[in-house]
This record gives structure tokens, C-alpha cells and sequence, in this order.
């Protein structure tokens, strides 16, 4: 089990709002956002966005075929330093990594 996260004074972004909140943190899951909140390991998130995590849907990651240009290794930790969570892979290497979407998708007739 880890500790409680509280991270304060963060303005933080929500579908239905954006606001200066802390948010406490255990077991990995948010557990309440409010006011004068506390746990047992503080981060001061003043001046700072918190937001749950971003997904990129356009990325190019180069491999297979241009991993000179980058691999997935490095795509995905510059996506994770600046705070995406997911990305999609674009299919266009060298080979295509997987066209089972594009091909789904294609009209038929």
C-alpha cells in the first residue's frame, strides 16, 4: 500500500470546471478534490496545471524504418515527460507496424 498524495494548490482542469483545488491521491486512484486538503506526502502544485492525463492521437514514432529519426522507446518517453499518457502510433513506417484499423474502416462498394 502507498502513501496519500495530496498535491495543493494546483489549478485544476475538469470537463466541468477549472479551479485552484488540491487533489488527494491513494492507491493510485483520486479520492477527493477540494479545499485544504491533506495526506501523508505533500506536493506544492501552485502556478502548475493538473489534469488527468492527455492522449495523442497523431504520432509518429518512425519505427520500424527511420529509427535514426526516433523509436518508439524515445517517442514514448518524450510523451510521458510532457504529460501524455497514451499515443497512437500513425501507421506510416517502413513496414506499416499494423493496417488492420485502415482497413476496417474502408467503405465497401
Amino acid at each position: 500500500m502507498s502513501a496519500s498524495i495530496v498535491i495543493k494548490g494546483g489549478t485544476v482542469v475538469n470537463p466541468d470546471a477549472v479551479r485552484i483545488a488540491d487533489v488527494v491521491i491513494a492507491d493510485g486512484r483520486i479520492i477527493e478534490v477540494g479545499d485544504n486538503l491533506s495526506a501523508e506526502k505533500v506536493i506544492d502544485a501552485q502556478g502548475r496545471y493538473v489534469s488527468s492525463g492527455f492522449v495523442d492521437l497523431h504520432t509518429h514514432l518512425r519505427e520500424p524504418g527511420k529509427e535514426e529519426a526516433e523509436t518508439i522507446e524515445t517517442g514514448s518517453r518524450a510523451a510521458a515527460l510532457g504529460g501524455y499518457t497514451a499515443v497512437v502510433a500513425m501507421p506510416n513506417t517502413d513496414p506499416t507496424q499494423d493496417d488492420s484499423f485502415c482497413c476496417r474502416t474502408r467503405p465497401t462498394g
